[in-house]
Protein backbone atom coordinates (compact mmCIF):
# COMPACT_ATOMS: atom_id res chain seq x y z
CA UNK A 1 0.00 0.00 0.00
CA UNK A 2 1.16 3.55 -0.98
CA UNK A 3 1.48 6.51 1.17
CA UNK A 4 -1.48 8.98 1.49
CA UNK A 5 -1.41 12.43 -0.48
CA UNK A 6 -1.68 14.88 1.28
CA UNK A 7 -1.30 18.77 0.30
CA UNK A 8 1.75 20.83 1.18
CA UNK A 9 1.17 24.65 1.17
CA UNK A 10 3.90 26.46 0.64
CA UNK A 11 5.74 29.24 -1.49
CA UNK A 12 8.83 29.32 -3.71
CA UNK A 13 10.74 32.94 -4.58
CA UNK A 14 12.63 33.01 -7.74
CA UNK A 15 14.50 35.57 -9.87
CA UNK A 16 15.88 34.93 -13.53
CA UNK A 17 12.35 34.79 -15.20
CA UNK A 18 9.09 36.73 -15.91
CA UNK A 19 6.88 34.82 -14.07
CA UNK A 20 3.93 36.93 -14.69
CA UNK A 21 4.07 37.08 -18.83
CA UNK A 22 1.79 35.17 -20.72
CA UNK A 23 3.77 33.22 -22.17
CA UNK A 24 5.40 32.40 -18.33
CA UNK A 25 2.37 31.43 -16.85
CA UNK A 26 1.29 29.03 -19.99
CA UNK A 27 4.45 27.30 -19.99
CA UNK A 28 4.09 26.98 -16.15
CA UNK A 29 0.77 25.59 -16.44
CA UNK A 30 1.82 22.63 -18.89
CA UNK A 31 5.05 21.69 -17.13
CA UNK A 32 2.15 20.83 -13.98
CA UNK A 33 1.99 23.93 -12.03
CA UNK A 34 -1.48 24.03 -12.04
CA UNK A 35 -1.68 23.86 -8.51
CA UNK A 36 0.11 27.25 -8.08
CA UNK A 37 -0.89 31.01 -7.78
CA UNK A 38 1.56 33.59 -9.40
CA UNK A 39 2.92 37.13 -8.41
CA UNK A 40 5.11 39.44 -7.18
CA UNK A 41 4.87 41.64 -3.75
CA UNK A 42 7.68 43.86 -2.88
CA UNK A 43 9.54 43.55 -6.39
CA UNK A 44 10.02 39.65 -5.24
CA UNK A 45 8.33 37.00 -7.70
CA UNK A 46 6.33 33.98 -6.17
CA UNK A 47 5.02 31.12 -6.92
CA UNK A 48 2.52 29.79 -3.99
CA UNK A 49 2.28 26.18 -4.44
CA UNK A 50 -1.02 23.95 -2.99
CA UNK A 51 0.12 20.56 -3.79
CA UNK A 52 -0.37 17.06 -3.71
CA UNK A 53 2.16 14.81 -2.62
CA UNK A 54 3.07 11.85 -0.36
CA UNK A 55 5.82 14.28 1.78
CA UNK A 56 6.41 17.65 1.83
CA UNK A 57 10.22 16.94 0.63
CA UNK A 58 8.13 15.51 -2.55
CA UNK A 59 5.69 18.34 -3.25
CA UNK A 60 8.59 20.79 -2.79
CA UNK A 61 11.19 18.86 -5.40
CA UNK A 62 8.66 18.27 -7.88
CA UNK A 63 7.49 22.15 -7.79
CA UNK A 64 11.28 23.46 -7.83
CA UNK A 65 11.75 20.56 -10.56
CA UNK A 66 8.77 22.15 -12.48
CA UNK A 67 9.21 25.42 -12.67
CA UNK A 68 12.69 25.16 -13.75
CA UNK A 69 11.13 22.99 -16.64
CA UNK A 70 9.34 25.53 -17.47
CA UNK A 71 11.05 28.70 -17.13
CA UNK A 72 15.04 27.77 -18.17
CA UNK A 73 17.13 30.72 -16.32
CA UNK A 74 14.69 30.59 -13.45
CA UNK A 75 16.67 30.69 -9.84
CA UNK A 76 14.98 29.75 -6.68
CA UNK A 77 16.39 31.94 -4.20
CA UNK A 78 13.83 31.12 -1.26
CA UNK A 79 11.72 28.91 0.16
CA UNK A 80 8.38 30.09 2.99
CA UNK A 81 7.32 28.77 5.27
CA UNK A 82 9.95 30.76 6.71
CA UNK A 83 12.66 29.30 8.96
CA UNK A 84 12.83 32.36 11.18
CA UNK A 85 10.07 33.07 13.22
CA UNK A 86 8.34 35.13 15.47
CA UNK A 87 6.48 34.43 19.01
CA UNK A 88 3.59 34.47 16.90
CA UNK A 89 4.54 32.78 14.19
CA UNK A 90 5.55 30.04 16.69
CA UNK A 91 1.75 30.07 18.25
CA UNK A 92 0.11 30.22 15.07
CA UNK A 93 2.55 26.96 13.28
CA UNK A 94 1.80 24.85 16.57
CA UNK A 95 -1.84 25.69 17.62
CA UNK A 96 -0.96 26.96 20.68
CA UNK A 97 -1.68 30.52 21.95
CA UNK A 98 1.23 33.32 21.96
CA UNK A 99 0.94 33.32 26.02
CA UNK A 100 1.49 29.50 26.39
CA UNK A 101 4.65 29.79 23.65
CA UNK A 102 5.55 32.64 25.84
CA UNK A 103 5.71 31.06 28.87
CA UNK A 104 7.61 27.56 27.35
CA UNK A 105 10.11 30.49 26.06
CA UNK A 106 10.68 31.53 28.91
CA UNK A 107 10.63 28.33 30.96
CA UNK A 108 7.44 29.24 33.49
CA UNK A 109 5.83 25.99 31.73
CA UNK A 110 7.02 22.79 30.40
CA UNK A 111 10.22 20.29 30.55
CA UNK A 112 12.75 23.09 30.17
CA UNK A 113 14.88 23.47 27.55
CA UNK A 114 13.29 25.50 24.77
CA UNK A 115 15.26 26.69 22.17
CA UNK A 116 16.90 30.27 22.76
CA UNK A 117 16.11 32.75 20.58
CA UNK A 118 18.28 33.13 17.47
CA UNK A 119 18.29 37.13 16.66
CA UNK A 120 16.62 39.86 18.76
CA UNK A 121 15.41 42.50 16.08
CA UNK A 122 14.68 44.79 18.72
CA UNK A 123 14.38 44.79 22.98
CA UNK A 124 11.07 43.34 22.40
CA UNK A 125 11.63 41.00 18.90
CA UNK A 126 13.17 37.93 19.17
CA UNK A 127 13.26 35.46 16.22
CA UNK A 128 13.75 31.61 16.63
CA UNK A 129 15.13 28.53 14.12
CA UNK A 130 12.00 27.26 13.24
CA UNK A 131 13.61 23.50 12.53
CA UNK A 132 15.51 24.20 16.33
CA UNK A 133 11.80 25.10 18.15
CA UNK A 134 9.92 22.67 15.72
CA UNK A 135 11.77 19.57 16.81
CA UNK A 136 11.42 20.55 20.92
CA UNK A 137 7.78 20.87 20.39
CA UNK A 138 8.07 16.70 18.64
CA UNK A 139 10.55 15.94 21.09
CA UNK A 140 8.02 17.53 24.25
CA UNK A 141 4.37 16.35 22.39
CA UNK A 142 3.74 20.67 22.72
CA UNK A 143 2.45 20.97 19.72
CA UNK A 144 -1.39 21.37 19.21
CA UNK A 145 -1.68 20.58 15.25
CA UNK A 146 0.74 18.34 13.44
CA UNK A 147 4.51 19.82 13.05
CA UNK A 148 6.61 18.51 10.76
CA UNK A 149 10.56 19.13 12.25
CA UNK A 150 11.73 16.98 8.58
CA UNK A 151 9.84 19.97 6.60
CA UNK A 152 11.31 22.51 8.97
CA UNK A 153 14.88 21.21 8.37
CA UNK A 154 14.26 20.71 4.46
CA UNK A 155 13.29 24.65 4.20
CA UNK A 156 15.82 25.76 6.59
CA UNK A 157 18.85 23.89 4.14
CA UNK A 158 17.19 24.80 0.92
CA UNK A 159 17.55 28.71 2.17
CA UNK A 160 20.90 28.50 3.80
CA UNK A 161 22.14 26.50 0.13
CA UNK A 162 20.15 29.38 -1.25
CA UNK A 163 21.68 32.12 0.64
CA UNK A 164 25.10 30.93 0.57
CA UNK A 165 25.10 30.67 -3.79
CA UNK A 166 23.88 34.01 -3.35
CA UNK A 167 26.46 35.38 -0.83
CA UNK A 168 29.45 33.31 -2.43
CA UNK A 169 29.07 35.17 -5.69
CA UNK A 170 30.28 38.31 -4.48
CA UNK A 171 32.97 37.02 -2.65
CA UNK A 172 36.45 37.12 -3.80
CA UNK A 173 38.43 33.81 -4.09
CA UNK A 174 40.57 34.12 -1.26
CA UNK A 175 37.58 34.24 1.35
CA UNK A 176 35.95 31.13 -0.43
CA UNK A 177 38.28 28.86 1.30
CA UNK A 178 36.95 29.51 4.53
CA UNK A 179 33.53 28.41 2.86
CA UNK A 180 35.44 25.50 1.70
CA UNK A 181 37.11 24.59 4.54
CA UNK A 182 33.52 25.13 7.08
CA UNK A 183 31.24 23.20 4.66
CA UNK A 184 34.60 20.42 4.65
CA UNK A 185 34.03 20.35 8.40
CA UNK A 186 30.24 20.04 8.63
CA UNK A 187 30.93 17.29 6.24
CA UNK A 188 33.28 15.46 8.21
CA UNK A 189 30.68 15.82 11.45
CA UNK A 190 27.82 14.18 10.16
CA UNK A 191 26.90 11.07 12.05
Amino acid sequence: MSPAKKTYTFTLFIQGADLLSDESLHALFEAGCDDATFGARDGAQYGEFDRGATSFSAALSRAIHDMANALPGLEIVRVEPDDLVSMATIAERSGRSRESIRLLAAEQRGPGGFPPPIAYVDQKTRLWHWPDVAHWLTEHDKAKVDVDPEAADLVAALNAAYDLREHTRRLPNAALALIDEALSASRLARP
